[in-house]
């Protein structure tokens, strides 16, 4: 393919050539003119020997007219030739014909191509100019261009090989990169989560540890006593273990949040997981003179939640109402019913209430709108309702304060 398009674009390169050299010769005033003088044919062959030194493809030139040689310039003596084919070309304003001959030079076949340029004089008679060009001009230039064409395969084979190359370090060095970017992620990914991880265990160790450090110093102060009831140290005994076995119960939850969970949800007795909550927030609320008032529907009613998680998530929703109540003056209620195939749990409180910028954000991670506060707390109620198939919002009440609504799925003992 190469070879042909080179020998094809060098065929038009001499074809070109020699029309232009036969046009240019065939201009001259010397060739149309009746009466030129030796000095013109002079002048006429010095153009010409300057052309054979430019182009060592010019076998000669010659001028005839009427049958008549005027004029003919040549490389080295010539024999007869013969004619092989002829053919003419249509130029601007003249006819350039051209054939091919086998000229005999020093007794060697020299193949050549022949250019005619027929020029009307000024006695309207035609004269004749013929350019014979070396055949072999033809494999010279066609050589040039196979070289030239292999070379500009060379030169887009190199650039596409170079191309590639800095592409595919450029694709392994992104690669490299990019792994190396997932894996500084993935790290404050784990430094953030063992961040919250802490921060959660903080959250959730502070309250029983305050409700564990109050019943030990009534304790303290019941030992104190000369007349020491027994019974009331038993009951400050009963709830402290009560409140380790809540801290237990954390550490365990902590240690399944940080796992895939394999457990599933189960049935759980509604009474039985608020009375239990209450227990834990007494000690609290009895301190700051806060009231807790639970609301409760004749019938039982059992949830399908994870059971843990659901708990203290229930718990951090009453430790945020107790939080902000005022001292002294705290009101908390706690209603629950069935509504519409579904337990509605309402925690209503008479604090300051949510500020309505807070409504959306308020169960983000490490929203507090308390100084101190961690932000978790109903951050890891919300999660635990949604992840038992619940949801929990929350709205201003009418009377003052904010009222907290969860809805969970009844058990399958509720929905018969």
């Amino acid at each position: 393919m190469q070879t042909r398009s080179a020998k094809t674009s060098a065929a038009y390169s001499v074809v070109e050539l020699g029309r232009i050299i036969a046009a240019h010769l065939g201009s001259q005033q010397i060739v149309v003119s009746t009466n030129a003088m030796e000095e013109s044919w002079t002048s006429f062959s010095g153009q010409v020997r300057s052309l054979c030194a430019v182009e060592e493809g010019l076998q000669y030139v010659s001028v005839v007219r009427k049958g008549v040689t005027l004029f003919h310039e040549q490389r080295g003596s010539l024999g007869a030739g013969g004619q092989t084919y002829e053919d003419r070309i249509n130029a601007a304003d003249e006819q350039i014909g051209f054939r091919r001959e086998l000229l005999n030079v020093a007794n060697e076949a020299v193949p050549v191509v022949i250019f005619t340029s027929d020029v009307k004089g000024e006695d309207g008679e035609i004269t004749t100019v013929e350019v014979a060009i070396k055949r072999d001009i033809l494999e010279r230039e066609g050589m040039n261009s196979e070289v030239a064409i292999a070379r500009m395969f060379k030169v887009t084979i190199a650039t596409i090989i170079i191309s590639f190359s800095v592409c595919a370090v450029l694709v392994v060095w992104m690669m490299k990169r990019e792994q190396h970017r997932e894996q500084r992620r993935r790290e404050e990914e784990h430094l953030a989560f063992a961040g919250v991880m802490a921060n959660g265990i903080v959250h959730d160790f502070r309250n029983p540890m305050s409700s564990l450090k109050l019943d030990v110093q009534m304790m303290e102060k019941e030992v104190a006593k000369d007349d020491v009831s027994s019974e009331k140290l038993g009951k400050l005994a009963k709830r402290a273990v009560k409140t380790i076995d809540r801290m237990d119960k954390v550490f365990e939850e902590f240690l399944y949040v940080s796992k895939s969970p394999v457990d599933k949800r189960e049935a759980l007795d509604f009474k039985s997981c608020v009375t239990e909550c209450v227990t834990i927030l007494e000690p609290r609320l009895q301190q700051k003179g806060t009231s807790l008032e639970v609301r409760h529907p004749e019938q039982d009613v059992k949830v399908l939640v994870y059971r843990a998680s659901f708990q203290r998530a229930l718990m951090n929703v009453m430790l945020n109402a107790e939080q902000f109540v005022p001292e002294k003056a705290g009101e908390i209620v706690l209603d629950y019913r069935i509504e519409n195939g579904m337990a509605v749990i309402d925690v209503l409180d008479n604090g300051p209430g949510v500020k309505p910028d807070d409504m959306e954000r308020i169960f983000e991670m490490f929203e507090s709108g308390r100084p101190g506060g961690t932000g978790l707390g109903l951050f890891f109620a919300k999660t635990a309702i949604v992840n038992s198939k619940g949801s929990i919002a929350v709205s201003n009440r009418e009377t003052g304060g904010a009222g907290f609504r969860i809805m969970v799925p009844l058990a399958e003992e509720n929905e018969s």
